[in-house]
C-alpha cells in the first residue's frame, strides 16, 4: 500500500512538472519567437532556475534546462540599459513598439495556447456537473410541476443545457414568469412547466441581484476530497464516503452537509455515513475558520475540510461548435480572473483564500489527471490564460508593468531615466518575492502544513525547557 501510494505521488509530481514545463515554455517562445523575428540576438532560453541540467546552443540561442522548474526566461542580447550598446540586435535599440511585441507576445501565446487546449476539450469530450436532480425542496416549485428526483434536466425553454453551469446560467437568464425545463427519466423525455420564485440577495460587494429558485439541488451527498490535517481525515473519513446525518440531521445532498456544519454549536459533531455498504459513525471537531460572508463582512465558519464528488457529464461537439464554444470559455475564464482580482483588491474577498501557489496548482492538476485527459486539457487552459492575465497585470517585473512604461515611454518621447528604472526594478523585485511568500503561505495554510509546522516547533522547543 505505502509503495503504491509513493509511485502514485512520484507519477503526480511528473504530471505536474510537465505541465508546469510546457505552460512555462509556451509563455517564453512567444516572447523568444517575436524576438526572433524582430531581428534580436536571443542569448539564453531557460526552462527552470537554479543549477543547470542540460544545456544546447542552437541557431544561436543557449536552450537549458534547469533544476528547479518554477519558472523560465529568455535573456535577449541589450535587455538591460546598462549593457546597451547600439549594437542593432540588442533589444534597448528597438523602438517602443516592436520592444512592446515582444513583450505582449508571452501573455498572447499563453491566450492562444488556452484556446486550442479548450478547443480540443470541446472536440474530446467537455466534463461538465452532472444535471441530475438530487434534491427536491417539498411544496416548491419544482415539486408542483411534478419533477422528481433523479430526473436529468437536459433543457430549458427548449435550449439545450449543457452542465450544471450552464443550467445556472439559463435559469437566471429566464424572464419568463413560468421556465419550461425538460428532463429525462426513465429514459422518457419528460416536460414540465415551473414558476421559479424570485427572491433578493446581496453579492459579496453589497449589490442586490435577484434570484430566481426552482426549489432543486444538484449536489450529491458523497465525499469526493477530504484534505489531509483538517478534522475530517483525522476522523477517518475519505473519498467516496455517502455521508447520511451529521448529528440529528439527515443529509440528503451537499447542501444539508453544509448547512449542518455551519449551523453545529457543539465542539465536536457526529457524522453517520456509509462505506462499502456499511453504516459508520465517527466524532469530529470541525476547525473554525475567519471568512467574509456574502455582505463582505468577516465571520467565522466551521470546515472539516471536505468536498463533494462532483458527477459529471460529457458532451462532445464538432469543430465549429467547438471553436465558438472554446471561445466563449476563454471569456468567461478572462472576464471571472479579471473580476476575482478587483474583488482581491477591493477586499471583498480574502486574498489567502483566493491565490493559488504551486501547492496549490499542483493539487488542481493531480485531481485532473485522475478524472481523464479531457479535465487536465480544460485545467491546462485555464492555468495557461490565467497565466497570461497575471502576467499583463501593470506591475515590474511581470510584463504588464514593462508594457506600462513602455507606454509612459512612447508618450514623453524618451525612456525615463536610468536610476528611475533601476529603482523600479528593485522595489518590483523585492514586492515579487513578498508575493511569492505570501502565495507559498496561503497554499502551506490551506494544506494545514502550517499548523503542522508549528507543532513540530513546538515539540522541539519542549526539548529544551528544563
Amino acid at each position: 500500500m505505502i509503495i503504491e501510494q509513493l509511485i502514485a505521488n512520484i507519477k503526480s509530481v511528473g504530471i505536474f512538472a510537465v505541465v508546469l514545463s510546457i505552460l512555462i515554455v509556451v509563455h517564453e517562445w512567444g516572447h523568444y519567437i517575436t524576438a526572433k523575428r524582430a531581428g534580436i540576438g536571443v542569448e539564453r532560453f531557460s526552462l527552470g532556475f537554479g543549477p543547470k541540467l542540460f544545456s544546447k546552443v542552437f541557431n544561436g540561442t543557449e536552450f537549458l534546462l534547469c533544476l528547479i522548474p518554477l519558472g523560465g526566461y529568455v535573456k535577449m542580447m541589450g535587455d538591460e540599459r546598462s549593457e546597451c550598446t547600439g549594437d542593432a540586435k540588442e533589444f534597448y535599440s528597438q523602438p517602443p513598439g516592436k520592444r512592446a511585441l515582444v513583450i505582449l507576445n508571452g501573455p498572447v501565446v499563453n491566450f492562444i495556447f488556452a484556446y486550442l487546449c479548450l478547443v480540443c476539450v470541446f472536440l474530446l469530450g467537455y466534463p461538465r456537473g452532472s444535471t441530475k436532480i438530487t434534491k427536491i425542496e417539498i411544496n416548491g416549485p419544482a415539486h408542483k410541476a411534478g419533477l422528481m428526483v433523479g430526473d436529468k434536466i437536459i433543457e430549458v425553454d427548449s435550449t439545450k443545457v449543457y452542465g450544471l453551469n450552464n443550467l445556472r446560467t439559463r435559469l437566471e437568464g429566464s424572464t419568463d414568469k413560468r421556465i419550461l425545463i425538460s428532463v429525462v427519466r426513465n429514459e422518457q423525455k419528460i416536460d414540465a412547466y415551473v414558476e421559479p420564485t424570485v427572491t433578493s440577495e446581496q453579492n459579496i460587494l453589497g449589490e442586490n441581484r435577484s434570484v430566481r429558485d426552482i426549489g432543486i439541488s444538484l449536489m450529491p451527498n458523497k465525499i469526493g476530497d477530504v484534505r489531509e490535517d483538517y478534522p475530517a481525515y483525522k476522523a477517518g473519513l475519505r473519498e467516496g464516503d455517502k455521508i447520511i446525518q451529521i448529528d440529528s440531521n439527515m443529509i440528503f445532498d451537499w447542501e444539508d452537509i453544509y448547512n449542518s456544519i455551519l449551523k453545529s454549536t457543539g465542539e465536536i459533531i457526529q457524522v453517520r455515513f456509509i462505506r462499502d455498504e456499511k453504516e459508520m459513525t465517527v466524532e469530529i471537531g470541525p476547525k473554525i475558520e475567519a471568512m467574509k460572508n456574502e455582505s463582505g463582512e468577516t465571520v467565522e465558519r466551521r470546515i472539516v475540510g471536505i468536498s463533494p464528488l462532483g458527477e459529471f457529464d460529457s458532451f462532445r461537439f464538432g469543430l465549429v461548435n467547438s471553436v465558438r464554444f472554446a471561445f466563449e470559455e476563454l471569456v468567461f475564464i478572462t472576464v471571472t480572473t479579471y473580476k476575482s482580482i478587483y474583488y482581491m483588491i477591493t477586499g471583498a474577498i480574502s486574498a489567502k483564500e483566493s491565490v493559488t501557489g504551486p501547492v496549490g496548482i499542483f493539487y488542481v492538476i493531480k485531481e485532473a489527471a485522475r478524472m481523464g485527459l479531457s479535465h487536465l486539457l480544460f485545467i491546462l487552459g485555464v492555468i495557461s490564460a490565467s497565466l497570461a492575465i497575471f502576467n499583463l497585470l501593470p506591475v515590474v517585473p511581470l510584463d504588464g508593468g514593462h508594457l506600462l512604461f513602455l507606454g509612459i515611454e512612447k508618450v514623453r518621447g524618451k525612456p525615463l531615466s536610468e536610476k528611475t528604472d533601476e529603482i523600479i526594478a528593485k522595489v518590483g523585485f523585492t514586492l515579487s518575492i513578498f508575493l511569492a511568500l505570501y502565495v507559498f503561505y496561503s497554499d502551506f495554510s490551506r494544506q494545514g502544513w502550517i499548523e503542522g509546522i508549528q507543532k513540530i516547533f513546538g515539540k522541539m522547543l519542549s526539548l529544551f525547557k528544563f
